[in-house]
């Protein structure tokens, strides 16, 4: 089978939709359901990866900032550097937020992923006993 994203670049949003639409009564639609998911969890490794990158840019033009204002300051260094650097900071801080937001939803993520395997793994054991006829 070609991996969802050979075929086409589905969004976040597309591919839990996609996902929410199958149904957990049957290995073959559970297991559509996972490999969905899947894709999911590479989009949101790459989500948590640029946030990753965004706020270490972040953290590195607050440090330079900082130092230029040190460096640049007369009188009160430290204070006047702090001064410079207070809306790099929130901006920092926000961007620590995404960071974090996107690193628990691939956990997240990875805990449903884990989950519907076991469930698969269940449903393909009442299918195989049902078959058998010792259910």
């Amino acid at each position: 089978m070609v991996a969802l994203s050979l075929k086409k670049q589905y969004t976040l949003g597309e591919l839990y939709s996609l996902a929410d639409q199958c149904s957990h009564d049957y290995p073959a639609t559970l297991a559509r359901k996972i490999e969905l998911l899947t894709e999911v969890q590479i989009l949101l490794g790459r989500k948590a990866a640029e946030a990753v990158r965004d706020y270490k840019k972040k953290y590195a033009e607050r440090k330079r900032v900082y130092a230029e204002a040190y460096i640049a300051a007369k009188n009160l260094r430290e204070q006047r550097a702090e001064l410079a650097v207070i809306e790099l900071r929130i901006q920092e801080a926000d961007a620590e937020a995404d960071k974090v937001r996107w690193n628990n939803a691939v956990e997240s993520n990875d805990q449903v992923i884990n989950s519907l395997k076991y469930s698969l793994k269940v449903l393909l054991a009442e299918f195989g006993s049902s078959a058998s006829g010792t259910r």
